[in-house]
């Protein structure tokens, strides 16, 4: 079985039928420490997690921008 690196324009990355999440130094989640070494990859300055390993801690994966929820009032 050949390991090949399928990539779209979102740089998310699926390798062997595992899609993995890019995350920056300063974004990665505060739950990175338990997630395991196994289950992660760097790439060209972007740490590389597991969907499936952040879906497992239950946290919303789909946005980190706080004003995205609908409640946004702009600021002065």
């Amino acid at each position: 079985m050949t390991k090949t690196i399928k990539t779209n324009q979102l740089n998310i990355i699926t390798l062997n039928n595992k899609t993995y999440i890019p995350f920056q130094l300063h974004q990665l989640p505060s739950y990175y420490q338990d997630i395991p070494l196994s289950e992660q990859f760097k790439l060209k300055g972007y740490t590389y997690i597991n969907l499936n390993e952040l879906k497992s801690f239950n946290k919303d994966i789909t946005t980190f921008n706080k004003y995205l929820d609908g409640q946004y009032t702009p600021s002065k």
